[in-house]
């Protein structure tokens, strides 16, 4: 079995208010997974969700997605998780969610899948798994064994500082991972609390400095940036699109950066990186152009078909 990409988070039933309720599976990794198997990776999810009928609609949701849940735990002790997200006009969400205690969302690396773990090409993880203790832990056990394996490690701590009590030791744990992290995805609101600076150049060349890994920022509708070598910052654009909901707007993104690793390799994907950074950039925007995470983007045909008319000033 060949899995390209094994993905580590929380899995969640989405509830999108808007003039009513619309239910669809979600969790940033969770997104990034269904996405990455939409533009033809064989992709599978290490999750936690309860036995129950929310539990019931997330497998069949993903397996209907093509993703592998042969990872997924089903735990009759615990609830599956719900996040409502509150849409404004602008298209951002707001979110209330109701979880689980981090312990109850642990992964075991040792009741992981042999099949899926061993055959990965790329790990990714991130989110609040990797940055609450309990689930932090494990989740370096993860990258440690997947690393000796030699499979591509991406992290995507996507921080939630209003929810976070223990600031110093959050800070600590999402340096150490991305330490150990072949490719970083980070947003304004993880860099500026990572490294104090508001201003993106100045916070990835702290950044860089004190771990000399490779980070790609998203910079919501301003597009995102890139630090290179030379210390050159590297912008790019947002597409410009009618927006639905920016939900999985970054997770997209992130999907677009997996797709073209694999397809690549880690030498090249850097040396194309501004191309690399252009495709991102049009999984994300089709996944807004739909409500929710999941409609937008149909597969890998519609993102060259998007760039190929972009291209031509369509």
């Amino acid at each position: 079995m060949r899995i390209d990409a094994l993905f580590l988070g929380g899995t969640s039933i989405d509830l999108i208010q808007n003039k009513s309720f619309t239910a669809s599976v979600g969790g940033g990794i969770t997104n990034s997974a269904i996405i990455a198997a939409k533009l033809g990776l064989k992709t599978a999810l290490l999750s936690k969700i309860g036995k129950d009928p929310l539990g019931d609609f997330a497998i069949d949701f993903l397996k209907s997605r093509g993703v592998n849940t042969s990872g997924i735990i089903r735990d009759p002790d615990i609830n599956t998780p719900i996040a409502i997200a509150r849409i404004d006009r602008s298209g951002d969400s707001r979110y209330t969610f109701y979880k689980n205690s981090p312990k109850d969302s642990i992964v075991p690396l040792k009741n992981a899948p042999k099949g899926i773990l061993n055959a990965c090409e790329i790990f990714h993880f991130g989110s609040s798994f990797s940055y609450q203790k309990e689930t932090s832990v494990e989740a370096l056990k993860y990258v440690k064994y997947l690393k000796k394996r030699g499979a591509l490690i991406s992290f995507d701590p996507n921080l939630r500082p209003n929810s976070i009590k223990d600031k110093p030791e959050v800070k600590n744990r999402v340096l150490r991972l991305l330490n150990l992290s072949d490719l970083a995805k980070l947003s304004e609101i993880d860099l500026s609390y990572l490294t104090g600076q508001k201003d993106p150049a100045k916070g990835l060349k702290t950044l860089k400095k004190r771990l000399k890994r490779e980070v790609i920022l998203t910079l919501g509708a301003k597009g995102c940036a890139y630090l290179d070598h030379a210390g050159k910052l590297i912008k790019i654009p947002a597409f410009k699109i009618k927006t639905a909901d920016t939900i999985g707007a970054g997770d997209a993104f992130t999907s677009g950066l997996i797709y073209k690793l694999i397809k690549e390799g880690k030498r090249d994907f850097f040396a194309n990186i501004r191309r690399n950074m252009i495709f991102a950039s049009a999984v994300s925007a089709l996944t807004c152009a739909k409500p929710g995470a999941n409609q937008g983007l149909k597969d890998i045909k519609q993102v060259y078909s998007f760039l190929d008319k972009k291209k031509k000033g369509g």
